[in-house]
Parts: structure tokens; C-alpha cells; sequence
């Protein structure tokens, strides 16, 4: 359910559009810090995938040291969250982002339905409003770094481990993925456009408690750890 409510968003919605492809060399394109929200509140320009009541009790925006960023506190709950930006994975091929877990939902297991719960987890959706595909990131409570796996109720989604357990638990990581050159890997194609990304801090399926906070997500057209010339690009809100 929770890939499918993932779906079902982002093929029945207007996207925005991102700056000209062509013009993708040593850009950047800034897709949320959270500055612009107000405290204890839903982040405005998400959407939660279903029950929207019960989302913004588990997503809010809080602050730490003068740095706003996206809380997410899950009792026995599993609801993503999007944000809805269209663009080239081509041209914008790196995703960047910070998280931190806070609560590792016990025996998360994200290749079974029975334990596919994530204290963090950023999902890519690529553009098939058919037969969509998509990327899930996520910060594991037991499968190892560099886990690779098909979403146990979705076979058009692919779970990638990045952290796991609770080592760095409590403290700010910062993550940068390749998501042009990882849907190749993993589906073994080249990938249409992406409708967006979703967040998701789930405790369901454990029946347990998880939590987690995220901040600072950003496109590149190069990898950021190499590229000297980028140029920031701000994307304006959502109406």
C-alpha cells in the first residue's frame, strides 16, 4: 500500500517544471530547506499520499541552533509525503540531502511486507504514468550497507540501503546519490523523467516507533564533491 499510494499521487498531478535541460552544465537546483515554513507546522509545498490528517501529525517543521528542517515522528504508522518537481535525470543526475535518524523502528527488514518499515527513506518516482518506477533510499535498521532489493509489494520499485543501525543515529548525515546512473543499475534501462521525490518514516509493519529528521535536498548536473563552478539555482514555491 504504501508504494502504491505513492503512485497514484504523482500520476494524477501537475508537476513543475525545472530550468532548461540544456542548460544543466554546473547547476544546481534547490528543492527544499524548510526556511520558509513555519514552525510546528506541515511543510506547505508537500502533499501527504494519503490521510492527511494523520500526516501532518507525523511531519512537521522544526528548528535547532537557527536551522529549520522536516521532524518526522511515526507510532505505528507508515505515510509518505511528496513533493512534486519534474525534471531530466540526465540533466540534473545527483540528489543531495541531509537526514538523521532518531528512532530505528525494531527488526526493519525492508525486503519483506511483513517488516518493511525505515526510520528514513527518500523515494525517486521516474516517469511511467503507465507502469511508473521507482528509487527508495533509505536508512535500514538491519540490512547492510549496499543492500540492494525489490520492494516487496511493488516489483517496479527498488530499495537501496545507505546507512544502517545505529551507528550515526543522533547525528546529522549527509547523503549524495546518483540517480540517473542508479536506475540504470538497478533496472537496467534508461530512465524516463522524474515526477518528484516522496519521504516516508514508517513504523507499520513493526507496530513499533520510529523517527527521523531530513533537510537540505538539492540537484546537481555534476557531482557536487568534484564540480568547483556550480551555480545555485532556487526553485520558487508551489502555488
Amino acid at each position: 500500500m504504501k508504494v502504491w499510494a505513492l503512485l497514484a499521487f504523482f500520476c494524477g498531478s501537475v508537476v513543475l517544471q525545472t530550468a532548461d535541460p540544456a542548460r544543466a552544465f554546473s547547476q544546481a537546483v534547490t528543492l527544499e530547506t524548510f526556511e520558509a515554513d513555519e514552525l510546528l507546522t506541515f511543510p506547505q509545498r508537500w502533499s501527504a499520499l494519503r490521510d492527511a490528517q494523520t500526516a501532518q501529525t507525523i511531519y512537521r517543521v522544526a528548528e535547532e541552533d537557527g536551522n529549520r528542517f522536516l521532524r518526522a515522528f511515526s507510532e505505528k504508522q507508515g505515510i509518505q509525503i511528496g513533493l512534486e518537481h519534474k525534471f531530466q535525470p540526465k540533466a540534473f543526475s545527483f540528489l543531495r540531502w541531509r537526514w538523521r535518524a532518531v528512532q530505528l523502528p525494531p527488526g526493519g527488514d525492508e525486503r519483506t511486507e511483513k517488516t518493511n518499515d525505515s526510520a528514513a527513506g527518500v523515494y525517486v518516482l521516474y516517469g511511467n504514468r503507465i507502469m511508473p518506477r521507482a528509487v527508495k533510499y533509505v536508512w535500514s535498521t538491519t540490512l547492510p550497507v549496499g543492500t540492494r532489493a525489490t520492494n516487496p509489494s511493488y516489483w517496479r520499485a527498488k530499495t537501496v540501503v545507505l546507512r544502517t543501525g545505529p551507528a550515526g543515529v543522533g547525528v546529522w548525515q549527509q547523503e549524495t546519490v546518483n540517480l540517473y546512473q542508479d536506475y540504470k543499475d538497478l533496472f537496467d534501462a534508461e530512465p524516463g523523467e522524474v515526477l518528484g521525490i516522496a519521504l516516508i518514516t514508517s513504523s507499520d509493519s513493526t507496530s513499533s516507533v520510529a523517527a527521523a529528521d531530513y533537510d537540505d535536498f538539492v540537484l546537481f548536473s555534476q557531482n557536487p564533491s568534484t564540480a568547483t563552478d556550480t551555480v545555485s539555482l532556487t526553485v520558487n514555491s508551489l502555488p
